[in-house]
């Protein structure tokens, strides 16, 4: 297990040996580009470490990012893993409420922001601790790094990201940055990425794993590079193959909500040019929510290309694959063989003799939960197996099937949404007795939830002022697809509520 953990500082130094002027990174700065080799990498992250440092913050303190998708945004993150730091990301467009109970929970040093973003809750900074930017790629704003300068570095960085988990009660999830890094490399050494040298478009959130690991870490570690534009909306759908061919993109990393849009754009309108820009790519996974088996396929056949899925959590990260040699074997809800170095425990269940609760053990497990009384807990097992919350099996060509994901926590578009923590808001208000946040399908999404709720006055008209609540105080895609309004609520003997037995309707 130590064996498969790595160094950041200690690899980033190789990769800037022999990646020097090669491109790391490149910016969409409208009808310009802007490139950053792995040697001006390098020397931002020391030049963010001495600002750090000339702020008063000190390896193991705590930095909230409110930035959106951009390079500020990555090396920031990657700074604070050679100094030591804990960054604490969260979406930009976060709600105040958001933001003050982030605030509270990982206690920050120091705050680098959007500039055009403004916050009650960032009062708790001195005007000296708060970092406004444009996000524009010029990082003269940040101090001149003399040679002779040393940086002050930690042994023990940390990512804390935003969760609820199944409580409904605000935590931060920390993970380990070395931990993070060494998974990285390990999926890019499965999978041969180093050899392909790839380059990677990053469209995903940066408040989330996907932004930040998926398409920053992975193709870093192999020495390759990111191309980084605003987040994925449909207008990114619509000008997708064009940015492909722009930036020379030649791996991709889809979610279902990318490759279900594509493919029917695909199959209305007759694109010939986007055909050809797609089989120039090499390499393309896709992950962080589930498809089926059809869509895959009839993504394959259309574009030309294998997409490779995978299973992973951000507790865990990457716990099975589909690889090139194995991918002809998936079958219905496959996602892949297990990992090399992950241990799955299957452990039955009283309501399914075939399918299983899934536990696992890898080198590369997150640390815990933050909780509010600043203790970082996780749950493991006599034998050191950590709950996926996800059902399934083990098929007879060792592919693991998934039968269920958590029913609490869906993604939507790629991001995490607790439905516990949405049934715990929205009861708080004075005019709810009870809310139930119902999963279902979403063509466009993946998932979405319908939010059911029992008013205390059955008379008064709650619904829409139930929704500019939400409008208000919940950032945009944890919002429910739709909002019914009930009288009782299906449940148990025992009181529990049965989700299964709500009529619901996919989302617009």
């Amino acid at each position: 297990m130590k064996g498969a953990l790595r160094n950041f500082s200690d690899d980033l130094r190789q990769l800037v040996q022999g990646n020097g002027q090669k491109d790391a990174i490149i910016v969409d700065a409208g009808i310009q580009e802007l490139q950053i080799t792995y040697r001006e990498l390098s020397e931002y992250m020391d030049r963010y470490l001495i600002l750090f440092e000339q702020l008063g913050a000190r390896p193991g303190d705590n930095i909230l990012s409110l930035l959106p998708n951009s390079a500020e945004a990555v090396i920031c993150y990657l700074a604070t893993i050679k100094g030591g730091y804990g960054y604490a990301p969260l979406s930009c467009f976060a709600t105040e409420r958001e933001v003050e109970r982030w605030c509270s929970l990982i206690d920050p040093r120091l705050c680098i922001k959007l500039d055009s973003v403004h916050f009650t809750a960032l009062s708790r900074f001195e005007s000296s601790h708060i970092i406004s930017l444009p996000c524009d790629g010029d990082f003269s704003w940040l101090p001149i790094f003399l040679p002779e300068q040393r940086v002050a570095t930690g042994d023990s960085p940390k990512l804390y990201l935003s969760t609820s988990g199944t409580t409904g009660e605000p935590k931060a999830m920390v993970l380990d940055g070395n931990t993070l890094w060494s998974s990285g490399y390990a999926f890019a050494q499965i999978h041969n990425l180093p050899d392909k040298r790839p380059r990677f478009w990053n469209y995903l959130p940066m408040s989330y794993l996907g932004g930040l690991f998926n398409l920053a870490m992975i193709p870093l570690s192999s020495g390759g590079s990111i191309v980084i534009t605003e987040t994925f909306s449909g207008r990114t759908l619509l000008s997708f193959w064009q940015t492909v061919d722009r930036f020379k993109i030649d791996s991709l990393w889809l979610v279902p909500t990318i490759a279900k849009g594509l493919l029917k754009i695909a199959n209305t309108i007759n694109t010939p040019k986007h055909l050809e820009i797609s089989r120039n790519i090499k390499t393309s996974f896709i992950g962080t929510a589930p498809i089926s088996l059809a869509d895959k396929q009839g993504f394959e056949q259309k574009f030309g290309m294998c997409i490779l899925e995978n299973y992973a959590l951000s507790e865990t990260t990457f716990l099975t694959s589909e690889t090139a040699k194995n991918f002809k074997e998936r079958t219905e809800a496959s996602v892949g063989e297990v990992l090399p170095y992950v241990a799955f425990k299957f452990t039955s269940r009283e309501d399914t003799q075939d399918v299983y609760n899934l536990m696992v053990k890898t080198p590369f497990l997150f640390r815990g939960y933050l909780t509010g009384d600043g203790e970082v807990k996780m749950d493991l097992d006599e034998d050191g197996f950590f709950a996926t919350g996800d059902i399934g099996y083990l098929n007879e060509d060792k592919q693991v099937v998934l039968s269920g994901r958590r029913q609490d926590v869906i993604k939507k578009g790629g991001l995490f949404v607790s439905l516990k923590e949405i049934e715990a808001l929205v009861e708080s208000l004075p005019y709810i007795h009870e809310a139930a946040a119902v999963r279902v399908e979403h063509e466009f999404y993946g998932e979405s939830y319908n939010l059911f709720v029992i008013p205390v006055d059955p008379n008064e008209e709650v619904k829409a002022k139930l929704s500019a609540w939400l409008h208000k105080n919940v950032v945009n895609y944890k919002w429910p697809a739709n909002i019914y309004l009930s009288s009782e609520f299906p449940k148990t003997s025992s009181g529990k509520v049965m989700k299964n037995k709500f009529v619901v309707k996919g989302g617009d």
